[in-house]
């Protein structure tokens, strides 16, 4: 016989005797099956953080709060963004901070935005918009 016939023969023989032992076993009408438990978990935000957008312009002007104000100095900067890094932690978001400059900003403006996020360690990015100048909300 060959071995793809012996190992046919085989797996018959197996399950001859595992439709024995099904057969032959004793089933108890008294089982016992523990259904799991469901339950519901409390809502969360599924993002944890908030952006906070500082524009920076060409002359050096940084726009904040959504462009409803504006300052030159990084040191408002700074104290702007310490304070509203402090509201978001009442809520328990952490704040990332997305820099977005005019294509034609010198890079000396974009840095000190950056420097001051580096001083308060808070994540930031650094967006460039190209070929389009932003000009503040009026």
């Amino acid at each position: 016989m060959s071995q793809g016939g012996m190992i046919v023969r085989l797996i018959d023989v197996v399950m001859i005797l595992l439709f024995g032992f099904v057969c032959s076993s004793q089933l108890s009408e008294q089982s016992t099956i523990t259904l799991p438990t469901t339950f519901e978990l409390a809502t969360s935000h599924p993002d944890p953080e908030i952006a906070e957008f500082v524009g920076v312009l060409k002359d050096g002007t940084y726009l904040l709060d959504q462009e409803k104000s504006q300052t030159r100095d990084p040191a408002v900067l700074a104290r702007y963004l310490e304070l509203k890094r402090e509201e978001l932690a009442e809520s328990r978001y952490t704040m990332r901070v997305r820099i977005r400059a005019n294509f034609d900003t010198p890079i000396r403006y974009i840095m000190r935005a950056a420097d001051v996020c580096d001083r308060l360690q808070l994540l930031k990015s650094v967006e460039v918009r190209r070929g389009v100048a932003v000009t503040p909300a009026r």
